[in-house]
């Protein structure tokens, strides 16, 4: 008869770090700009007559699964670099990523330039939101300070933009891969 003192513990499967970097890191960002994407739409797009209390719990959704978001991404995209073997810099110093190694095949060129720009689209997408985040901030410390209608538009309009941009290029990346895979 077996029991628990006597079975043997059963050893599971060792994770790979690409796969536990896709289970911490990328799903929790997946989840979390999903509902920032719906959120800031419903804000965007609800007149606040119609619900004020909706339109400012949409509002703080938003901003709350927007940072965290973020948050989740920046360890995503550095694991995601270690494993492709590139170097972090390249997401500095922008033009060197875009260099062609010797043996890389057109695919995988293509596919690291499309993830190259969904990072550049998702950092420019938080300093727009950031930028949008910073007079509310200063209200919130007792400042008052308004950079102008115009500005918030343009940057409203460039967030609303960079989002549309980024949910397009994700699509995409995934898109390709899934295509690659399964053409295997």
């Amino acid at each position: 008869m077996i029991t628990n003192a006597t079975a043997k513990p059963q050893t599971s499967a060792r994770i790979s770090p690409a796969v536990k970097a896709v289970r911490d890191y990328l799903l929790p960002f997946m989840v979390c700009f999903a509902i920032a994407l719906v959120s800031g739409l419903f804000y965007y797009l609800v007149p606040r007559s119609w619900n004020w209390r909706a339109s400012q719990a949409a509002l703080w959704i938003h901003l709350i699964t927007g940072i965290l978001g973020f948050f989740y991404l920046i360890p995503y995209v550095l694991s995601h670099y270690k494993k492709k073997g590139e170097s972090a810099i390249n997401l500095i110093f922008v033009w060197r990523a875009f260099r062609r190694s010797e043996n890389e095949s057109d695919w995988a060129y293509q596919q690291r330039v499309y993830g190259h720009i969904l990072n550049w689209l998702m950092a420019w997408l938080g300093l727009s939101g950031l930028l949008l985040l910073i007079p509310s901030v200063l209200w919130m410390s007792g400042v008052v300070w308004m950079a102008g209608y115009s500005a918030y538009k343009i940057a409203n309009a460039a967030h609303l933009g960079l989002a549309a941009l980024a949910l397009a290029f994700i699509g995409f990346h995934v898109a390709r891969r899934r295509k690659r895979i399964n053409s295997q």
